[in-house]
């Protein structure tokens, strides 16, 4: 197939609407974004929304402690429901309170740190990026970060969060210490050796338990990272992938809906010599979409005009970056908006991705943001989402003026057929009996939940929602 410029697909678009050939056309976007927040009012509490703006609420207080007796002391006598936020990345309705939204930004940094046992206490409220610099300057970094790093520790540990890489858990997995303030008031301490149950629990709490005030990570040596991006065929890539998956230290995907077109990222301790970073007018996500609206939906010859778009701008050489652990493992996001993250077991991913792009495909479902493709190693962490069985997450995207709702439905469906369990912090639409299935340990969690806070008043009507409580 000829391969077209991004001008000759564009004239390919305008000469077919000039010869009446668009009236039947598919479509090419799901709708406009259906949320409505409140807003700035005059005399009215100010109002909160998450960096997705699908999120928000108009809280009575807003808690900044500077200390542990402040934070217990605030969490006494706090009004309405209480919820704790970080910088609003998550999806889920996890902060909305029109009670008190408690923010801990003033309880960051390292505390204290152990070289030779390579670990470190750090207050909960550090932003990731923060950690990073924090920790080299101590001889440490984290083994593992996200793919961003603008959350803060305390939002990350409770939601699981993690980066990939079959060797490495999810952040909540290095967490070996953590102190947390209930909602009465008392501040415990809690590990592996004392208040174990608490401890299994409060790794990954979604903020149910109280608020988690700093935490003691395993962390390793220092160390640089040198990272490949190349784009290949997603077949091959997925033929392929367990074996690269197994090869280096972190490796990843995204795959491009509606073609066949796959990014790999590969990433290995060392130092590399980085290629020169490629230059984009504007942004090129938005520029797909833009693409795909003007040639997608033509009739017999969308597909194949998008598709031969994207191969062009794939067919570009493999670019590498290289230098510290945590200026590697993170990347940017200047693209807005929502997303939903299931993981399924291991073995299941690439069956399970390949269902996900032949449904698009087949139902012609207009959406073009890339699907991230990644493995994270189990862990024992009762609530989290690789509890006892190594994971693979798959990560579906919307812009924030698009409707993500029929796109994500209809991919919901799939990632439960193979058994997948939702990121808690990204949308999904299980009940609490659906997600008491997935849990082996969903019980014990209630139990200890119920204990540290009797009154339920760290629950907001989405968790209530998901542990089924009453309000």
């Amino acid at each position: 197939m000829k391969e077209f410029t991004r001008r000759e697909l564009l004239h390919a678009a305008a000469l077919a609407a000039a010869t009446g050939f668009l009236p039947g056309c598919s479509p090419t976007s799901l709708g406009p974004s259906p949320e409505e927040l409140p807003g700035y009012e005059p005399g009215k509490a100010l109002p909160w929304r998450n960096w997705g703006g699908n999120q928000g609420c108009r809280p009575a207080l807003r808690g900044a402690p500077s200390s542990e007796d402040e934070l217990a002391e605030l969490l006494r006598s706090a009004p309405g429901v209480i919820r704790p936020v970080g910088t609003g990345h998550s999806f889920s309705a996890l902060v909305p309170s029109d009670g008190t939204l408690v923010a801990c930004d003033l309880m960051s940094g390292v505390i204290a740190a152990d070289r030779e046992r390579r670990e470190a206490e750090v207050w909960a409220g550090t932003r990731l990026h923060q950690l990073g610099p924090a920790l080299q300057a101590q001889g440490q970094a984290m083994p593992n970060l996200p793919d961003i790093d603008y959350q803060t520790l305390a939002g990350a540990v409770a939601t699981s969060t993690h980066g990939t890489g079959p060797r490495f858990g999810s952040l909540s997995s290095t967490v070996r210490g953590l102190t947390l303030v209930t909602p009465r008031g008392e501040i415990i301490g809690c590990s592996r050796e004392t208040n174990p149950e608490i401890f299994d629990a409060a790794r990954c709490s979604l903020g149910a338990l109280g608020v988690v005030s700093r935490m003691t990570l395993a962390n390793q040596a220092s160390f640089d990272l040198t990272e490949t991006t190349s784009f290949e065929p997603l077949g091959d890539l997925l033929d392929d992938v367990e074996a690269r998956r197994d090869r280096h230290r972190h490796f990843e995907l995204y795959a491009f809906p509606h073609t066949e077109a796959g990014m790999a990222i590969a990433t290995d301790e060392g130092r590399g010599e980085p290629s020169p970073t490629p230059e984009f007018e504007g942004d090129p996500l938005k520029m797909a979409r833009d693409a795909f609206r003007k040639v997608g939906g033509l009739p017999l010859v969308g597909s194949a005009l998008y598709e031969a778009l994207v191969l062009r701008v794939a067919d570009m050489p493999a670019s590498v970056r290289s230098g510290p652990s945590y200026t590697v493992l993170t990347h940017p996001r200047i693209t807005r908006f929502r997303e939903m993250e299931y993981t399924v077991p291991a073995e299941a991913g690439p069956l399970c991705l390949r269902e996900i792009l032949d449904t698009i495909r087949r139902d012609r479902i207009p959406v073009v943001f890339p699907i991230e493709y990644r493995y994270v190693r189990r862990d024992e962490l009762w609530l989290s989402m690789f509890h006892e069985r190594d994971g693979c997450t798959i990560s579906l995207h919307q812009f924030v003026d698009e409707d993500y709702r029929p796109y994500f439905d209809a991919m919901e469906r799939i990632f439960r057929k193979y058994e997948g369990r939702p990121h808690w912090g990204k949308l999904h639409g299980l009940s609490a009996a659906e997600l008491r299935g997935l849990y082996p340990r969903w019980q014990d969690f209630l139990e200890v939940r119920e204990s540290l806070d009797p009154e339920g008043r760290m629950l907001n009507e989405h968790l209530r929602g998901v542990f089924g409580q009453s309000a």
